[in-house]
């Protein structure tokens, strides 16, 4: 699906129920009424808005195909911020209208459902946005998130038996339907897990490539993806399961291997170099549009810090063993000499394959002869003199890729030709 097409059928039927209010509230009543109104539609619109975010979230592979999971997961975190403030203020709204006429607080059973609802939607609102200042592990962020799946049936319980508007149609048939969208959504995850679960990969071997990165090397059934894109993986050691985490599947889809290459930044990929030949691992792929093989371009351009390499050996490797004619470029900025994975690998495709031209900058080595530092608007401008036409492709740490996607644009490339994916999905 386009991200454009998205963004149309969330509108129409955000529009639909602000249509069907309008409607709804008869003219010339008291504006405290209005406001009392103006209440319900916030939990309307606001719990669509949490719907939203299970769809969004649920790796449905024809809704994030073109998009990429991690646009999808940018929209499903703004859904989830808006959603919260506006069924916060709902019961704000009916609570200061009662008071307004001088009645009571009064909790029915239907009324304590819908305040349940609305306190396990701001517990796991402040840890995803407070995520990085609490320093949650992965893990206990995931169980958290998992307590969506009770918040959802709760807010519809509350709405749907408690809530006058919904029982007027079309607002009920409607209603009746996100219903049935969400049982569609857990079914979808049930019958994944239940296929990821049948047809588990093993690991063949696993191969370090630097001091702290490590290539793993998986068997099982093939997978169809192109170059660029990234799998979910769960290892399973020891007989545990971990979590999944996204990596860049680093492997050519020519090849007859499935790969990926991970350096240790974290609790879980601090591990990898203890997955042991013979592990089974769960996979599930691919997601991403992260590959020059979704536009039209002769010359490339791929930018990359570190780790970031691992989907640009994917399509270099792709474009080797397809003898594509392309122009490209590789600037990859690392710390050292010893922090290059695949020199060897690189060099001998530089040397196979003239149109293709890597230059290595590295920030902390002084007695390097080559270029030194941290990609600058300089060394961007010097080695893409030539490449205003090209795809520019960027991969990296978060910071280096927003300074590189604001440096090309002050460089007159345009924002269509700039692509880039971010690989943290929380």
């Amino acid at each position: 699906m386009k991200k454009s097409l998205l963004f149309i059928v969330m509108a129409i039927n955000i529009a639909f129920l602000i249509v069907f209010w309008a409607t709804w509230m008869p003219r010339g009543v008291p504006w405290d009424l209005y406001m009392y109104s103006a209440g319900k539609l916030l939990a309307l619109v606001g719990f669509l808005l949490l719907l939203y975010q299970y769809f969004l979230s649920s790796r449905i592979r024809w809704l994030e195909r073109g998009i990429g999971l991690d646009r999808l997961f940018v929209i499903h975190r703004s859904c989830g911020i808006v959603g919260l403030f506006l069924v916060f203020f709902h019961p704000v709204l009916l609570v200061l209208y009662d008071a307004l006429q001088g009645y009571g607080v009064y909790l029915s059973g239907l009324k304590t459902v819908g305040i349940i609802s609305l306190v396990i939607l701001v517990a796991i609102a402040i840890a995803a946005l407070l995520n990085r200042g609490l320093k949650l592990r992965y893990e206990t962020w995931k169980n958290l998130h998992r307590a969506t799946y009770v918040l959802l049936p709760l807010a519809f319980v509350h709405s749907f038996f408690l809530g006058s508007s919904v029982r007027l149609e079309p607002l009920r048939s409607f209603w009746l339907i996100l219903g049935a969208l969400y049982l569609y959504v857990l079914g979808y995850r049930a019958w994944k897990w239940i296929s990821i679960r049948r047809n588990p990969y093993t690991v063949d071997r696993v191969e370090k490539k630097t001091h702290d990165t490590w290539s793993v090397y998986f068997r099982g059934t093939a997978i169809q993806h192109n170059p660029g894109q990234f799998m979910i993986l769960r290892l399973v050691r020891n007989g545990k399961v971990s979590e999944p985490h996204p990596f860049t599947i680093s492997s050519s889809p020519t090849g007859d291997t499935l790969s990926v290459t991970v350096k240790a930044v974290g609790d879980f990929t601090a591990t990898i170099g203890n997955t042991k030949s013979g592990d089974k691992a769960f996979i599930d792929a691919p997601y991403g549009a992260f590959s020059f093989l979704n536009y039209d371009a002769s010359d490339l351009v791929f930018i990359c810090g570190g780790i970031g390499i691992t989907p640009v050996m994917s399509m270099l490797r792709y474009i080797r063993d397809r003898k594509l004619d392309r122009r490209v470029l590789l600037i990859w900025g690392n710390k050292t000499e010893a922090d290059i994975a695949f020199r060897e690998e690189l060099d001998a495709l530089s040397r196979e394959i003239p149109s293709i031209k890597v230059v290595h900058v590295l920030s902390t080595q002084k007695d390097w002869p080559g270029e030194k530092g941290f990609l600058t608007a300089e060394i961007l401008g010097r080695y893409t003199h030539g490449f205003e036409k090209a795809r520019y492709f960027v991969c990296g740490p978060p910071l280096m890729m927003t300074f590189v996607v604001r440096t090309l644009r002050r460089m007159s490339i345009t924002k269509s030709r700039i692509h880039y994916e971010r690989f943290a999905l929380i």
